[in-house]
């Protein structure tokens, strides 16, 4: 079942070099490895950003896995008092805390929800990364965020649902089929009705991130707000669930390295952000983007946002 922990680990010795996302990311292959045939596979869990420190040798690390036919190979709460290797650091987890547990069946079929939620913001806490293929074939990044891509999607053969990635794929690969097929039809379709806002002082934008071997993931970091069209209440409900999978699942490629990890906040009343209109034949919009860029955007990264027809705005 979907599952997430927060963990306080303790640095037992000085380390000069920084902690790395392929140090973490081989940690979690140890605690939790897929067999050699699913190694090209979609991982079963989203490491939700990489250990923070919180000062005096502490770290804070949140750590999630999506799998709801097998219990995770380890579990983080029998791993406390005992010494782990990140790299060159070496981490005492000090506690463990779950912090969400329940199945899909559950989450799939909730009825008695207090509150649809019509509208939340959402604040990326890691770079994301997102990528899709050009005409030849290519993996281009994308960097301009839209409700399909920031919900993930889930990939169908002979006219059936048959895995995914991000928020609405944990629920392709993992739910019971029964619940998962009907419900994903619901909430393809209710994604056409989310609309993106901007908020101010978190204005999304380019940034990079420094991999192995000198490679660079070029992704998009900021906040905005989502509403959803009013509709049936059932739509607010999936609208919910899917915010929740969208925390613990992340957001974009390579969540299980720690990015696209995202917060997600509710709103209930009041606040609403200023709408910021889609561009139209003819018209220029007014709004544009403030975030200052690291480096111009390369010719990959300029062809995949060109291919969207991006008019000036980031935001629907």
């Amino acid at each position: 079942m979907p599952r997430r922990w927060t963990v306080i680990l303790g640095e037992r010795a000085d380390a000069a070099r920084p902690i790395r996302p392929e140090d973490c990311h081989g940690l979690l292959n140890r605690w939790w490895p897929q067999p050699e045939s699913e190694h090209a596979a979609a991982k079963r869990w989203a490491m939700n950003g990489w250990p923070a420190p919180l000062g005096d040798r502490l770290h804070h690390w949140t750590l999630t896995w999506l799998d709801d036919d097998a219990p995770a190979p380890v579990d983080p709460e029998e791993l406390v008092g005992r010494v782990q290797r990140v790299g060159d650091h070496l981490f005492e987890p000090l506690s463990v805390t779950r912090t969400f547990d329940t199945p899909y069946t559950a989450m799939l079929t909730a009825a008695d929800r207090p509150v649809a939620v019509r509208a939340a913001e959402v604040h990326t806490l890691t770079p994301v990364v997102t990528t899709t293929r050009d005409t030849t074939g290519e993996r281009v990044p994308h960097v301009w965020p839209n409700p399909r891509r920031l919900f993930g999607a889930v990939h169908r053969s002979g006219g059936g649902i048959v895995g995914g990635s991000g928020a609405v794929g944990a629920v392709a690969r993992f739910a019971p089929p029964e619940l998962a097929t009907p419900w994903l039809e619901e909430a393809l379709a209710g994604l056409d009705r989310v609309r993106r806002s901007a908020l101010p002082g978190e204005e999304v934008g380019l940034t990079e991130h420094q991999q192995a071997e000198n490679r660079t993931a070029l992704g998009w970091r900021g906040g905005l707000r989502l509403d959803v069209a009013d509709g049936p209440l059932s739509e607010g409900t999936a609208f919910a669930v899917l915010l929740e999978l969208l925390e613990l699942a992340g957001i974009g490629k390579h969540t299980a390295q720690g990015f696209g990890a995202v917060r997600v906040d509710t709103v209930t009343r009041g606040g609403a952000a200023a709408r910021v209109p889609a561009p139209r034949s003819g018209r220029r919009v007014a709004h544009r983007i403030r975030h200052s860029r690291p480096r111009p955007l390369d010719s990959r990264a300029r062809a995949a946002s060109e291919a969207e027809e991006f008019g000036g705005t980031l935001f629907d």
